[in-house]
This record gives structure tokens, sequence and C-alpha cells, in this order.
């Protein structure tokens, strides 16, 4: 197995993938090459099992086409559908024109969305942001401040769901703890097939 190590002043090891899928071992200066082979090893079937879904993610990522498609809710739509004149477009420019685009329909369905939720739910949000994150779908603070991701107007619509539910479960338990995902599965029983479901679109924060 190929790895890439780095080293740093830093007081462990540690295994991960880069955004290309390539296995990446972070450990101190002072660590000897035999020590890091035998952590690699001894990590060989979580780094399998993470290889794989790198490989679902990247096939799953490949079905897309953002440069002549526009995708809405889950919906897969020609530029002709949305709006003919995107099709006059030089490449750049059509860029620049679909991330407006995605951009002001975020501002648009996700606080409508947020407020369907609000309103079905016994949850509180102070204030709501669209963000621009590459790492996260959505946060919530302390003080019931919620920003999501305008990458998720790509979604279906449940996932949508289910991240707003998470976040705003926050305001009950600002942890992963079991209290949290109990709080998510009340309000959204079937959270761990949607959990997955979403892991498939993180190619998108990329």
């Amino acid at each position: 197995m190929k790895y890439k190590v780095i080293k740093s002043k830093r007081k462990s090891i540690c295994l991960s993938l880069n955004e290309k899928g390539e296995p990446i071992v972070k450990a101190p200066i002072k660590v000897s090459d035999k020590v890091i082979e035998d952590f690699v090893l001894s990590k060989q079937k979580w780094l399998e099992k993470q290889l794989k879904a790198h490989a679902k993610i990247d096939d799953f990522s490949s079905k897309f086409d953002f440069k002549n498609k526009i995708y809405l809710l889950g919906q897969e739509l020609k530029l002709e559908e949305v709006d003919m004149s995107l099709l006059a477009l030089q490449e750049n420019k059509l860029e620049r024109k679909l991330s407006s685009l995605y951009l002001e329909y975020a501002h648009k369905i996700l606080p409508q969305m947020v407020k369907e939720v609000l309103a079905e739910h016994n949850l509180r949000c102070a204030s709501l942001k669209v963000s621009s994150s590459h790492r996260i779908w959505g946060s919530f603070d302390r003080n019931l401040n919620m920003k999501l991701n305008w990458r998720l107007v790509h979604l279906p619509k449940p996932l949508i769901n289910y991240v707003i539910i998470h976040e705003l479960c926050h305001g009950l338990q600002l942890n992963h703890s079991p209290k949290f995902w109990q709080q998510v599965s009340i309000r959204c029983p079937e959270y761990k097939q949607l959990k997955k479901q979403l892991e498939m679109y993180s190619f998108l924060l990329k």
C-alpha cells in the first residue's frame, strides 16, 4: 500500500485520505519508518473501507455534468429549461452565471425550508446565513445562529431537510452525543439512511 508521510511537530500519528483519495500519514518528526509502517498495517481494514467509500463517491460524482446541466433539489435540468440565454454564454461567463443562480436560489429556498421545519418541530433558530464553506454543510452555535451551505440546493429535498434538522438539534445539544442523535431521530426517524446518502454528495464541498 502506497502512502505519503508528512512529518511535523506533533505528538501522535494519524492516517487519512486527501481529496484525491490518497492515503496520508501525519507523524512526529522523530518517529521511525518502521513505526509508521506498523501503524498503517494496523489500520489496514479501516483504510480499505475508506478507499472503497471514496471510490464509490468518485463513481457517483462522475454522473454529474455541472458545465452543461443545472441541478436543483435533486433534479437534473438542461440549461434551456431554466433560461435559453444561458446557451449563448461562454464557459467562464456561464460558470459565473450559474454560481449566481444557485446562490440566489439558496437565499430563497433555504430560509423557507428552515421556516417549515421550525413550524413542524419544537426547535429554535435566532438567525440564518447562507455560507460558502468547502468543509461542512452547516453549523449552529450556542446563540442559535445557523449557517447553511448554498450547495445544499443541489441535493434532494429530504437531504436538505435532514441537514436543517441536524443543525437545529444542536440548539438542544451542542455535540454529537447519543442524546443529540436521539433528538434528531425523534424529528427524522430515517436519519441514518439520509446521513449515508449525504456522504455521497461530499464531492460537492470540494
